[in-house]
């Protein structure tokens, strides 16, 4: 019998903090392929995986509060205009009970939302850089 996850119960943390007022995060493996085709293979394509695109994306709603381990608005837009190495940032994914995916991510993109009626709300888009590592919890 299957146990699913309540959504809450999945984490991403930049540096060991979580995102103030967030409401949805999104992890995404893509393989990386590669076809080839040899005389033996008679003519069929055999395809091979050699690495993964690992990205995550969180959105929620702004909030210019933050707290201990908590990213407000200005934390994450502040890590946003980082460049160069300051802007590889530490990054752990995990569901209650399971193994952490961690390793180090980017910030690839940032939007903030708002209108004249409904909450201001933000998404980030990450993408991993460097080794992933999927291991029990710690």
């Amino acid at each position: 019998m299957s146990t699913p996850v309540a959504g809450y119960n999945i984490a991403f943390k930049i540096g060991g903090s979580t995102f103030a007022g967030r409401t949805q995060d999104d992890l995404t493996i893509a393989a990386r392929t590669k076809e080839s085709i040899t005389k033996d293979d008679q003519g069929s394509a055999q395809t091979s995986i050699n690495g993964h695109d690992i990205s995550f994306r969180a959105t929620g709603l702004v909030d210019v509060t933050g707290g201990t381990n908590i990213l407000d608005r200005d934390d994450i837009v502040e890590d946003v205009l980082k460049t160069g190495s300051s802007a590889v940032l530490a990054f752990t994914y995990t569901t209650t009970g399971g193994k952490v995916l961690s390793g180090n991510c980017v910030i690839t993109n940032y939007t903030e939302s708002s209108n004249s009626e409904d909450d201001a709300t933000y998404t980030i888009d990450f993408r991993t850089t460097g080794t992933v590592t999927f291991a029990a919890a710690q």
